[in-house]
């Protein structure tokens, strides 16, 4: 029997690994932040909008299936499930990363499914910050993606034994945002963004940037359980957590769209980063856990519930709408206050 190719076979453990280390625990620093009820919110649970722009598209729930998978059969199995599940709640969904596609074609059916599934929905491609511009039109035109994805991932290829070792990719992304033809939103894997990041951003042009924290899924620590030859997750600890990056982009919310992800495992968890200035909220690590060790129909039954409670903690807040979240009264505590002192970043209520 031939020996699966080696980017098939990377995407088959990290499916694996991400559940292997998967916990329900977050350490996204959101027990870090209190927000306060309101004793007289003035309103009917019924009056409750969820309905938020997700780059000029309105979907139905502030919250959306953030890059997990793509390039083997397990792949496609995960895609069409989360296309569908996407399709019933209505809310975005993106692909995993699509490079393996550019070298083996015969894998694109792991994407594609992504699109057949949810014809009319918002589907996002997904490429690395060393794909060209050839290359993002490439992944565009093959899921008849809404926006596409730019992950930038230099801690997990540092840590991945066959990882890359060069980093030239600013020109990249100026190049994929001045050619390709719909939104362009500019992710990290985990590791988290700091204001230094979305500066040299903003100097490219990018207006959309998910921040992606750490707290979920943990690229060093995967990358480090397939190296035998050297463990590398102390690299994590040069993170910065989803709340700090929150924090980092309070200068860049009023200029960039901010998207909001990494070790969301609650409602509380969303609306905290809706409160920080995260305008929608990627889940990836939840959705694929559940995925795996559940039904579909039981998955979808879950996150039904799951949006239902956004709605019991914007009434128990005053918040009738995705906008009122953001004026909901909100207490730090000292460690945050601390790390935004040392950053120099104005924490205001």
């Amino acid at each position: 029997m031939p020996k699966q190719d080696p980017q098939m076979q990377r995407k088959v453990e990290h499916l694996f690994l991400a559940e292997k280390f998967f916990t329900e625990e977050s350490l996204a620093d959101f027990d870090k932040v209190r927000l306060l009820h309101s004793a007289l919110p003035e309103l009917n649970l019924t009056d409750i909008d969820l309905k938020t722009d997700f780059l000029g598209t309105q979907i139905d729930a502030p919250i959306y299936f953030n890059a997990i998978t793509g390039g083997s059969k397990q792949s496609k199995e995960f895609n069409s499930e989360l296309s569908q599940l996407a399709k019933k709640l209505g809310i975005p969904v993106s692909s995993g990363s699509m490079g393996v596609f550019f070298r083996l074609p015969e894998t694109k059916e792991s994407f594609t499914t992504l699109r057949e599934n949810n014809p009319t929905g918002f589907v996002i491609a997904n490429v690395s910050a060393k794909a060209n511009a050839k290359q993002a039109k490439q992944a565009v035109d093959l899921l008849k993606a809404d926006a596409l994805q730019i992950h930038l991932n230099a801690i997990q290829e540092l840590a991945m034994p066959e990882g890359d070792q060069e980093f030239y990719w600013l020109h990249n992304i100026k190049q994929i945002v001045e050619q390709v033809d719909v939104p362009v939103i500019v992710k990290e894997v985990g590791f988290g963004m700091s204001q230094v990041d979305l500066d040299k951003l903003w100097r490219v042009g990018v207006r959309n940037v998910d921040i992606s924290g750490f707290g979920g899924t943990d690229f060093a620590k995967i990358e480090s359980q397939r190296n035998h030859e050297a463990d590398l997750t102390y690299l994590d600890q040069l993170s910065l957590s989803i709340v700090e990056s929150l924090i980092e982009s309070k200068l860049y919310q009023d200029r960039m769209t901010i998207l909001a992800s990494g070790g969301i495992r609650t409602p509380m968890d969303v609306i905290k980063a809706i409160r920080l200035g995260a305008s929608s909220v990627g889940m990836s690590g939840l959705v694929l856990h559940h995925l795996q060790k559940s039904s579909l129909e039981e998955t979808e039954v879950f996150f039904r519930e799951f949006i239902k409670q956004l709605r019991l903690i914007m009434a128990s807040i005053g918040a009738k709408s995705i906008a009122d979240i953001k004026k909901a009264p909100i207490v730090f505590d000292e460690s945050l206050i601390s790390y935004a002192k040392q950053r120099k970043i104005k924490l205001t209520s």
